[in-house]
């Protein structure tokens, strides 16, 4: 059992080095954790309190890691519920949290969650932005990865918010380390951390297998970066491009 103080000093530590996060995700699961549930509910369900976030539009459940905190929030309109991070999200697979809505705002998509309830692995991410020579490192890859392309095939289908995909080669600043591998999601930008998260934690076993360095960017295709254009870049992966399913058979 992870202790409310001992997972506010993982929380910390995650907000100072990006790659603490897995760490502090893991020690959700069993740590004591408070949400929010309606005065009244339907007799035999459980009900959580959901808001519309500001970010993207979704609802989403608002989870605190320390009961002060979820008191103050609940203002006396709703009760507070203590359990742990496991079996809240068991719970409610397939919703969408916020962890401290009012400090950190720590989003946790539905793909994250039922991986961390799985086998406790979640991607590394951080967030970056492009340089100003990005455009001029960027190249066309003479030979594609196909243990990225055959994942890419198989995971984005399934990752609505992603419309079509790119994959190039970047040459490093310096010249002192490998190049990397940058793949561009397109689609609506009001969900871009959402399909990179979710891209990330669905191909997380296979960038493992990739051995290169690989970049997750996104993009809205009204405006899609420079570099696409330049070099000319067909996409790895085009949703209006599959082709439809067969049509199921009939009886007369």
């Amino acid at each position: 059992m992870t202790s409310t103080a001992e997972l506010q000093r993982i929380l910390e530590a995650s907000t100072k080095d990006f790659r603490a996060e897995p760490a502090f995700l893991r020690a959700l699961l069993d740590a004591p954790l408070f949400v929010h549930i309606p005065k009244v509910e339907p007799p035999g369900r459980r009900q959580f309190v959901m808001f519309k976030s500001p970010v993207d539009g979704q609802y989403v459940i608002p989870v605190f890691t320390d009961q002060a905190k979820a008191d103050w929030a609940a203002q006396g309109n709703v009760y507070v519920l203590e359990t742990t991070g496991r079996a809240l999200f068991d719970m409610a697979r397939g919703a969408t949290f916020v962890l401290d809505p009012n400090d950190n705002w720590c989003t946790l998509y539905p793909e994250e969650i039922e991986r961390l309830l799985c086998d406790g692995t979640v991607a590394t991410v951080q967030e970056w932005a492009p340089d100003d020579d990005l455009d001029k490192r960027v190249y066309e890859l003479d030979r594609v990865p196909k243990l990225l392309t055959r994942g890419l095939g198989a995971v984005l289908p399934r990752i609505r918010e992603v419309e079509i995909a790119y994959l190039a080669g970047v040459k490093d600043i310096k010249g002192n380390t490998p190049d990397t591998l940058i793949v561009a999601l397109g689609g609506d930008p009001k969900l871009a951390e959402r399909s990179v998260r979710t891209a990330a934690t669905a191909l997380y076993d296979v960038i493992n297998r990739v051995h290169r360095l690989v970049d997750l960017t996104h993009f809205d295709p009204a405006d899609p970066p420079a570099w696409i254009h330049h070099l000319d870049l067909k996409p790895v992966y085009h949703r209006q491009a599959m082709k439809p399913p067969p049509p199921r058979p009939g009886y007369n």
